[in-house]
C-alpha cells in the first residue's frame, strides 16, 4: 500500500496527491452533467484528457513539465495512447486516476494509468508513449538533457499490452470526407489539439450507433503534427488481420497523420 501525502490541498478539491517519493500521482474529480455524452456517461475523450492532464501534473512535480524542459528549447508531444475501458463513470460519480513512469530511454517515454471508482474499483487502465521533440526544430530531441534522476521508474504492472495501429483492409476502405481545422481545434502549441483529433473520429459515426455500442479500447497514434486551416481526409474500414476492431486513419498531404483503433462491445454487455 502506498503512503499518500497530500501536496497541496484536500483531493476533494480537486488537487493532486504523491506518495513520498513522488512517483505516482493520484487525482480524483467529480463527473457534472457538462461533461457527460447523450447517455450521462463520461465520454472516452474526458479519459484520455484526464490522463493528459494527471500526465503534465506529474511532470510538473518532478521538475520535469513545461517550464523545465523549456529550458532545454525541448516539448512532451503524445505519440501514442491506449484506453482499455471496464465501465464508464455516471453523472455525479467521483472517480480516480492515478499516473506512473514505466520506463525511458533517450527517445521516449513509457507512462501507465489507472483509473478507479469511489470504492476503489477499476474502471480503465492506460497506457501513453511521450516523446521530446525541439521546439524549435519540432525533430524529436534526446530526452538525457535532462536529468535521468528524475524519472522514478515504477514496478507496477499495466494490463495494456503495448500496440500498434494496423493498416485498413486494403479491399475495404471507405472515405469518410474532408475536414478542415480551424481556431478552436489548436492548442498553446499552435498545433492540433489532441482531443480534437479524437473528436473528429467519433463523430463520423452517428448518435444511434452510440446508443447500441460502447468503445471499450481505443488506441491512437500520432504520427505528424496538423496545422490551423490545414485540411485532412478520413479513411476508416476493418482493421487488416483485426476484423473485430476499426482503424480510422486522419491524412495530411498524402501521408497519415493520425492512426485511431476502437473496439466496441455492446450495450447491453458494457453496462
Amino acid at each position: 500500500m502506498l503512503n499518500f501525502v497530500t501536496m497541496t490541498e484536500n483531493m476533494q478539491h480537486n488537487d493532486f496527491m504523491t506518495d513520498e517519493n513522488k512517483s505516482v500521482l493520484t487525482k480524483s474529480w467529480f463527473l457534472t452533467a457538462g461533461e457527460t455524452d447523450a447517455r450521462g456517461l463520461m465520454p472516452v475523450t474526458l479519459v484520455a484528457a484526464r490522463a493528459i492532464e494527471v500526465a503534465t501534473e506529474h511532470a510538473n512535480v518532478l521538475g520535469i513539465g513545461y517550464a523545465d524542459l523549456k529550458e532545454h528549447r525541448l516539448g512532451w508531444v503524445l505519440a501514442r495512447l491506449t484506453i482499455e475501458m471496464k465501465r464508464y463513470p455516471r453523472i455525479n460519480e467521483t472517480y480516480t486516476m492515478s499516473t506512473w513512469i514505466e520506463g525511458y530511454n533517450r527517445r521516449f517515454s513509457d507512462r501507465c494509468f489507472e483509473m478507479t471508482d469511489a470504492d476503489g474499483n477499476t474502471v480503465a487502465n492506460i497506457r501513453s508513449m511521450w516523446v521530446a521533440i525541439d521546439m524549435e526544430t519540432r525533430a524529436m530531441a534526446d530526452l538525457t538533457q535532462v536529468e535521468t534522476g528524475r524519472y522514478p521508474i515504477v514496478d507496477r504492472p499495466c494490463p495494456v499490452a503495448k500496440d500498434r495501429i494496423p493498416a485498413i483492409e486494403k479491399d475495404a476502405v471507405v472515405e469518410a470526407g474532408t475536414y478542415t481545422f480551424r481556431y478552436c481545434d489548436i492548442d498553446f502549441n499552435r498545433h492540433v489539439n489532441t482531443i480534437r483529433y479524437l473528436d473528429l473520429v467519433l463523430n463520423q459515426r452517428p448518435l444511434e450507433f452510440y446508443d447500441h455500442n460502447s468503445i471499450d479500447r481505443l488506441s491512437v497514434s500520432f504520427d505528424h503534427e496538423c496545422y490551423f486551416g490545414e485540411t485532412v481526409r478520413l479513411l476508416t474500414g476493418p482493421a487488416a488481420r483485426e476484423a473485430e476492431s476499426s482503424v480510422t486513419e486522419i491524412h495530411a498531404e498524402g501521408r497519415r497523420a493520425v492512426g485511431v483503433k476502437l473496439h466496441f462491445m455492446p450495450r447491453e454487455q458494457a453496462e
